[in-house]
């Protein structure tokens, strides 16, 4: 692939796009296909009614220096500091999160004795007989005993991802949550660590106008203006191949068929639709593998209040199984230029699987369903949502770590490194639950690989216990 000079890029999230910028700068043909009808992926922002809304909330940062100083160069000049608060919200109480010690005195006498019994216990138990690390409920439970990991851990991840925590794998915990036990919290609350995992990172970088869709489009700006072309509005339909080559892309764009044929191929789509648009010659093992991973869905339900704030934080867990939304996001703490004067706009998430009951919901039944969630919690009235609200859904939204998913990765990843001028990477493409920052990380390691003809793994990026928070 070292004389290949032209490049295809599947997909226009963040991976995508950081990939094709490395490329046009260094004087590639660059083609970005995209089915959205602008780029950004979940990285997306829009407009509704003067407000402007992310998918969710995002916060962008790295412990590279490099990496966000290049997350500067992209916004050019539109970027500001924001100082993170994000709390859970459970029994009418806020905590912090990430966890602090403080946050066990919040709770009752009786708690608070069986949080640190069943801590002490928990350790008696695992230095008899070791705790195998072996699901995501043993992981916790084996750290912090079973009332925290039921409090703060297991009830949050069993309502967003709809299934028992003893199915889904350790790997989640041990990428998500930094605090591996209950002395290590101790510690970390009374002394400032000196390799402050990200978790614990509160400055973070959010554009001042825009939202975080203005980092995607600033993505395309470099790449147009360094003679890349962005096509959206394009579905990849097939990929053609001899041998070990991918010879032709096809993509369908206004009712048209149109065929691309670059020298190497970047996907950032999700696996599971890249595998079988490579047609017959994929072994049935591959497509089994294929059938055996797993996506959540958002449901996002935007709520339009009259009011100038709802919660000082920048997103809420709300852990409580009751409650159909899992977690709530103000852009307006993000940036004030989101929201008109004097009013706010409240992002309710509700993980879903495509075809679902709240998948299927009709958006007016969704949007009182979230209202009356807050107004439950006694975060709101509903009688503040004057001006309404409105709906959007993401079907590939969490990669599913269920105890199966690592063995079916595998096989796709190694049966797509038979094809010599094709690499997969980022958050769809290698079925991976990572950050904004790792996504662009994937994307830039893929182009240097290419460039550099350098050993480069791209595919260990956010692959280990990466304490993401």
């Amino acid at each position: 692939m070292s004389n290949a000079r032209s490049v295809t890029v599947l997909g226009g999230g963040l991976a995508g796009l950081s990939a094709a910028q490395k490329f046009t700068e260094a004087g590639w043909s660059v083609t970005v296909v995209e089915s959205r009808a602008e780029v950004g992926g979940l990285a997306s922002s829009y407009e509704n009614a003067g407000y402007t809304y992310d998918l969710g909330p995002h916060r962008l940062y790295s412990n590279l220096e490099a990496l966000n100083d290049h997350f500067k160069m992209v916004l050019d000049g539109n970027w500001d500091y924001r100082d993170r608060l994000s709390r859970i919200y459970m029994r009418g109480a806020f905590f912090d999160y990430p966890l602090k010690a403080s946050n066990v005195i919040q709770l009752s006498p009786w708690l608070i004795f069986r949080s640190f019994f069943d801590y002490m216990a928990v350790r008696v138990r695992n230095a008899i007989s070791p705790i195998p690390d072996d699901n995501f409920e043993n992981w916790i439970v084996k750290r912090f005993g079973r009332t925290l990991y039921e409090l703060f851990f297991g009830t949050y991840t069993r309502k967003a991802w709809g299934i028992p925590c003893t199915q889904i794998s350790a790997d989640w915990a041990a990428q998500r949550i930094s605090l591996l036990s209950l002395w290590d919290t101790v510690k970390k609350t009374l002394f400032k660590p000196k390799n402050v995992p990200r978790t614990y990172v509160s400055r973070f970088l959010y554009p001042k106008t825009g939202g975080i869709g203005a980092l995607s489009l600033g993505y395309r700006r470099l790449i147009e203006k360094d003679g890349g072309e962005v096509i959206c509005g394009a579905r990849v339909t097939k990929l053609d191949s001899e041998g070990a080559r991918v010879t032709a892309v096809h993509y369908e764009k206004d009712g048209r068929d149109h065929v691309l044929e670059p020298d190497l191929v970047v996907s950032t789509i999700p696996l599971t639709m890249l595998v079988p648009m490579l047609g017959e010659r994929v072994p049935k093992e591959v497509h089994d593998a294929v059938d055996g991973l797993i996506h959540k869905g958002i449901v996002f339900v935007y709520l339009m209040l009259d009011r100038e704030t709802l919660t000082p934080d920048h997103w809420v867990y709300i852990p409580e199984e009751h409650i159909a939304v899992h977690r709530i996001s103000e852009f307006t703490n993000f940036s004030r230029e989101t929201a008109p004067a004097g009013k706010t706009m409240v992002c309710a998430e509700i993980t879903a699987t495509v075809g679902d009951n709240y998948w299927n919901m009709a958006d007016e039944d969704l949007i009182k369903l979230a209202a009356d969630n807050l107004a439950t919690l006694k975060l709101l009235d509903p009688t503040e949502v004057r001006d309404g609200g409105f709906v959007k859904r993401v079907d590939y939204a969490y990669p599913i770590y269920d105890l199966t998913y690592r063995g079916h990765v595998r096989s796709l990843i190694d049966y797509l490194r038979t094809y010599k001028n094709m690499l997969s990477t980022g958050r769809q493409g290698l079925f991976r639950y990572g950050n904004m920052d790792h996504s662009i990380a994937m994307g830039h390691a893929v182009a240097r690989r290419i460039l550099e003809d350098s050993a480069i793994d791209h595919e260990q990026i956010a692959a280990g216990d990466e304490y993401f928070g």
